[in-house]
C-alpha cells in the first residue's frame, strides 16, 4: 500500500498548485481605483489648463506686441478658452491640498476685485460719469509707489489684508490671478446690466502714442505680461503636484485611502454649498450686485457656474473630456457609493441631472448681471432655482458621509 503514497501526494500537490497558479491575483480596490482616477482627472485638468493658458499667453503677446482691437478680441477669446478646463477643476479645493497651498487659488482665482487696486476707475458706480476717469488710482497708475512692476512684486501685493474684506470694508486688494487678467483685458463693466454687454476696455489702453485713451500703457503691458506668466508656472506646479510616479502629493493621497474618499466628498460638498450656491450665486442675488458677481468683466459668470458643476458630475461620474477631445475614464464616487448604498448613489444621481438642468436655464438667460438685477424678477428666480439645486447636492454629500460613516466630511449646513 505504502507504494501509492507517494504518486497520490504528487497528484494532490499538481492539483493545488495548478489551483494556485490559476487563481487571479488580487487586484486594488475600489476606493485605490477611485482615488487613482480621481487624481488622473485632476492631473489631467490642471495640464489641460496649463496648454490653454500658455495659448493665452501667444494671444496676448500677440496683442500687446501690436495693439489693435482685433488683437484684443483675440485675447480675450484666448482667456475664455483657457476657462473651461480650470473652472472643471476646482472640485479639488478644500481640503488643504496644492490648489489650496500658496501656489493655488489665491494667486490664480481670487475675486472679487478692487479695480482700483490694479488699474484707473470710472463709472457711475464708483463717482463719475460714463466719460470721467481717475487716473490715479491702481499700481499701473503709481510708478512712484511701484516702480517696478514684476511676479514678485504683483504677488507681494496680492491681498495683504488676508481677508475677504479689508478694514474698510472694501474689496480685497487682488493684483494676480484670472480675474486680474480678465479685468485688463475687459476693464470695468460700466454699462447697465440690462443691456447685456460686458467691459468695453479700448485697446488703445496699451498704446503709448498721442491717440492712448490711458496713461501708462507700457506699465499696464507689463503687468498683464506679469501676471499671465505667473499663472502658467502655477498650473504647471498644480499639473505636477498630481503627476503619478513622483515624490509629490498625489503619492500621499493615494496612499491614505480612507482620508482620500473623505477629501473627494468635501471638495464635491463645499464647491457646491459655500462657494457655488453660496459666494457665487446666493452673496450676488441677494444684493442685486453686478460687481459681485463671479466673473464681472466679460460676463462668463454663467459659464463658471456651469463649468464646475461638470467638474463635480466628472469625478462623482469618473469620467473628464480633455480639450483634445480624448476621455479620462475609470471608477468615480458613483461606483463606492453604490457599492454600499445603491439608494443614495440613485438619489445623487437624480440631484446633480437636477443641479445641471437649473445652470443650464442660467446659461440660456444670460448675462448673469442681469438675471440678479434688482428690477428682473423672473431672472432672480432662475438664478434662485439654481442656487438651490446646487445646494442639494451638496446636502446629500453630507447625508452620503453620514449613511456611509465617512469620517472628516464636513459641509456647511447653510449659504454664507
Amino acid at each position: 500500500m505504502q507504494k501509492f503514497i507517494l504518486p497520490s501526494v504528487l497528484l494532490l500537490s499538481v492539483i493545488l498548485l495548478g489551483a494556485c497558479k490559476d487563481k487571479p491575483a488580487a487586484g486594488p480596490s475600489l476606493e485605490s481605483q477611485v482615488a487613482t482616477n480621481y487624481a488622473n482627472i485632476l492631473e489631467a485638468g490642471y495640464q489641460d489648463s496649463y496648454k490653454a493658458a500658455v495659448a493665452m499667453q501667444t494671444k496676448i503677446e500677440q496683442f500687446l506686441a501690436n495693439p489693435t482691437e482685433q488683437g484684443l478680441e483675440d485675447a480675450k477669446k484666448a482667456w475664455l478658452a483657457a476657462r473651461e478646463p480650470y473652472m472643471q477643476t476646482e472640485i479639488g479645493r478644500f481640503y488643504d491640498g496644492p490648489i489650496d497651498g500658496e501656489k493655488g487659488d489665491g494667486v490664480l482665482n481670487s475675486w472679487p476685485l478692487d479695480e482700483g487696486y490694479i488699474d484707473y476707475l470710472s463709472g457711475a458706480s464708483h463717482g463719475y460719469s460714463s466719460s470721467e476717469k481717475d487716473f490715479t488710482t491702481g499700481i499701473v497708475n503709481k510708478p512712484a509707489e511701484f516702480p517696478t512692476i514684476s511676479q514678485d512684486v504683483l504677488v507681494s501685493n496680492n491681498q495683504p489684508d488676508g481677508g475677504r474684506k479689508n478694514a474698510n470694508g472694501d474689496d480685497i486688494q487682488v493684483s494676480v490671478g484670472y480675474h486680474a487678467i480678465e479685468f485688463l483685458l475687459w476693464g470695468q463693466d460700466n454699462t447697465p446690466a440690462g443691456s447685456k454687454i460686458p467691459g468695453q476696455r479700448s485697446y488703445k489702453d496699451y498704446l503709448t502714442t498721442d491717440d492712448a485713451t490711458a496713461p501708462y500703457g507700457d506699465r499696464r503691458a507689463l503687468y498683464l505680461k506679469a501676471i499671465t506668466q505667473l499663472a502658467i508656472d502655477n498650473l504647471k506646479a498644480l499639473a505636477d503636484a498630481w503627476a503619478p510616479g513622483a515624490d509629490n502629493y498625489r503619492k500621499n493621497f493615494e496612499a491614505n485611502l480612507s482620508s482620500a474618499i473623505g477629501c473627494m466628498f468635501n471638495g464635491v460638498g463645499r464647491l457646491a454649498k459655500g462657494e457655488m450656491s453660496g459666494e457665487r450665486m446666493g452673496t450676488p442675488l441677494r444684493v442685486n450686485a453686478q460687481e459681485q458677481e463671479h466673473s464681472c468683466f466679460s460676463d462668463n459668470t454663467h459659464r463658471d457656474l456651469w463649468l464646475n458643476m461638470q467638474g463635480i458630475v466628472n469625478v462623482y461620474y469618473g469620467k473628464y473630456k480633455r480639450i483634445d477631445g480624448s476621455e479620462i475614464s475609470g471608477p468615480g464616487l458613483s461606483d463606492y457609493v453604490k457599492s454600499l448604498n445603491p439608494t443614495d448613489d440613485a438619489r445623487m444621481k437624480t440631484l446633480l441631472t437636477e443641479a445641471q438642468a437649473r445652470l443650464k436655464e442660467i446659461e440660456n438667460n444670460k448675462p448673469f448681471d442681469w438675471l440678479i438685477d434688482g428690477d428682473n424678477s423672473s431672472g432672480n428666480e432662475i438664478v434662485r432655482k439654481g442656487l438651490n439645486a446646487v445646494a442639494a447636492v451638496a446636502d446629500w454629500v453630507t447625508q452620503i458621509s453620514h449613511d456611509l460613516k465617512l469620517s472628516k466630511v464636513t459641509i456647511p449646513e447653510s449659504n454664507p
